[in-house]
């Protein structure tokens, strides 16, 4: 068995290119700090932007892993929690509970029962997999908030217990530095022209959310082995 899910494998191999920019910004300021100090922001802004996500990325493919083992390893349906499936029908649920009109109610429901009920039923076991881009809508700039939230959809409460265990005294420098990252992303999506860093910088950011996405992995893969079925091959 393989230490790491494909979903972490490939996001290192997506941290290539955020090394890419980080390099060149590197390499420029080595020659003219100055004189190239527009170009080094740049590149190093744009480092930033891919890091952020690529970890965001990463959460969403690590989830929709675990949806797709449900079918293809037969888990039965009683085992995963309500909130579970709310999440596979969360865009008609939202609709229904603002809506007012019963009629209108009525049809709403109608089509939640006819589009999801193979999902809703809680005998047996999948016999296709769950729609994971439904289940994944309303997470994106991943904060570690957020992301203790996204787990949560899967009945995973103890990933911040797990994770903190794991991480040790590094938990709070690198959920900070998942948080710092996300909120630098936010302000240089506005267009703060202040909202960047230096190549030393970004590298250590880099290293911080590779670690973080590392021990994230394992946490989550042992628990979905433990409750589920195994995700890592």
């Amino acid at each position: 068995m393989t230490r790491y899910t494909t979903a972490y494998s490939s996001f290192l191999a997506r941290l290539a290119e955020v090394e890419i920019l980080r390099g060149f910004a590197e390499k420029k300021e080595r020659e003219n700090p100055i004189l190239l100090r527009d170009e080094i922001n740049a590149l190093s802004r744009g480092a930033i932007v891919l890091l952020s996500s690529h970890l965001e990325a990463y959460v969403k493919e690590l989830g929709e892993l675990a949806i797709e083992s449900l079918a293809k390893n037969n888990v039965q349906k009683k085992e995963l929690s309500y909130g579970f499936f709310y999440h596979i029908s969360k865009d008609l649920i939202d609709e229904i509970k603002n809506t007012v009109e019963p009629e209108k109610i009525g049809k709403k429901m109608s089509y939640l029962f006819d589009r999801d009920y193979e999902f809703w039923s809680k005998s047996g076991t999948f016999t296709a997999h769950p729609p994971s881009e439904r289940f994944n809508q309303g997470f994106s700039n991943p904060a570690y908030k957020k992301i203790k939230t996204y787990f949560n959809r899967f009945g995973y409460t103890d990933y911040n217990v797990d994770l903190t265990h794991r991480l040790r005294g590094n938990y709070q420098p690198i959920t900070n530095m998942i948080d710092h990252l996300v909120d630098i992303r936010n302000k240089i999506a506005h267009g703060d022209p202040a909202a960047t860093k230096t190549p030393r910088e970004v590298l250590d950011m880099i290293l911080f959310v590779q670690k973080f996405c590392k021990e994230t992995d394992d946490v989550f893969a042992s628990w979905w082995k433990a409750k589920y079925c195994a995700l890592r091959r």
